[in-house]
């Protein structure tokens, strides 16, 4: 495989056949954007979906081993992006403690890609709803507006109707709180073996129980956890860790300068520790077009530091001609919010730009809507 064929084939686009539960939607349903999907499926690119999972399920940082798992890098290896359908690679057998993390992560890729598509939310706001118990997994946020989001993934098709059921079991548990959003909506994702059609499921219960989701408040929060997951992804777990201890500070102090003060000094002393001072090393810069992306690239798909059930699964190689690697990175100027630690500039949304650009030697950059970038290249 050369890097023009690299390049081609993550450009490849797949129609998701799709089913809509018409008995779980509402007589007035206020989504005409999703009634022709039963139609026309939904269209998906394979850098999209790779890109979707890895920065949407990079970890928060609890401390500085928590180093991100490449689950783009995985999946590049694990699907089929050439067979009959978009599938797992007919040649992988999956445990089953992994299977449940990768099917989990299919979901959340998918689920946030038909949030960004046809509802337009602001990627930033998309992050999973804090606390436990009976509650869907997502919210997100636009000028007005407030949606919360159920994402399953199964590898099992059968499986699909029991997640379904899942999500209006908690349906039930929130029903009798009197709150209500503009976007209600379960998704599950089926993706099998690539000679097995895939299928996403919707369906949209009347539910309720999210209200101190969407304050003001709550909008700093989850833009801090939101930039915590893409210092993760461009592997800078010290940075990762400062914001998302913010973000856990701002929910019991509620004192935005506190709060700031308390990243500063969090982040001066993790800038300290050695092993900072190692991963700021792998971090580099590339400009493209004369533009700055902060980031490294990486040919792994876990830390080889740390132990994760079902750490004996070696990934398949993917090409013959070399071995394949990933720079994931973020604009500098999303970067420079980041280190600087301010709240306060938490409260404007932050700019993004979505683009591509290409170097001299056909490697392949792209920009997302939350400022981050992906390249891959044959070695």
């Amino acid at each position: 495989m050369t890097q023009q064929e690299l390049n081609k084939l993550l450009e490849t686009t797949f129609t998701i056949p799709v089913e809509i539960r018409l008995n779980t939607f509402p007589n007035d349903t206020p989504y005409p954007q999703i009634a022709n999907l039963q139609q026309t499926g939904f269209e998906i690119s394979a850098r999209e979906l790779l890109h979707a999972i890895g920065s949407k399920t990079a970890s928060l940082p609890a401390n500085y081993q928590d180093e991100c798992i490449n689950s783009a890098y995985k999946f590049l290896h694990l699907l089929d992006f050439e067979g009959e359908h978009l599938g797992y690679k007919t040649i992988i057998n999956i445990g089953s403690d992994l299977q449940t993390n990768t099917s989990n992560e299919i979901g959340i890729g998918f689920g946030c890609l038909i949030a960004n598509k046809l509802f337009n939310v602001d990627w930033d706001t998309l992050e999973p709803i804090l606390g436990h118990g009976m509650k869907f997994d997502y919210r997100a946020t636009n000028p007005g507006q407030n949606y919360v989001y159920e994402f399953k993934g199964t590898k099992h098709r059968k499986k699909q109707n029991e997640q379904i059921g899942n999500g209006l079991d908690k349906k039930n548990e929130m029903h009798n709180r009197n709150e209500s959003y503009d976007v209600e909506l379960i998704v599950s994702a089926h993706l099998g073996y690539s000679n097995q059609e895939p299928r996403i499921i919707l369906a949209d219960p009347k539910f309720h129980g999210f209200e101190n989701e969407f304050t003001e408040e709550a909008k700093i929060i989850y833009r801090l956890r939101h930039l915590a997951r893409i210092a993760q992804y461009i592997g800078n777990s010290q940075l990762g860790r400062v914001l998302y201890m913010q973000s856990r500070k701002l929910l019991i102090k509620k004192d935005i300068a506190q709060v700031q003060e308390f990243g500063e000094k969090l982040l001066k002393h993790e800038l300290r520790s050695r092993e900072s001072q190692k991963m700021l090393e792998r971090i580099i810069t590339i400009t493209v077009d004369n533009r700055n992306f902060i980031g490294r690239w990486v040919s792994y798909w876990q830390p080889k530091t740390k132990n994760f059930k079902g750490n004996d699964f070696r990934l398949p190689r993917f090409s013959k001609r070399g071995k394949v690697e990933i720079f994931q990175g973020a604009s500098a100027d999303i970067y420079k919010t980041m280190t600087e630690t301010s709240l306060t500039a938490l409260k404007e949304k932050l700019q993004y730009v979505q683009a591509k650009y290409k170097t001299n030697d056909d490697i392949e950059f792209t920009t997302f809507d939350d400022g981050t970038t992906m390249a891959f290249r044959i070695i």
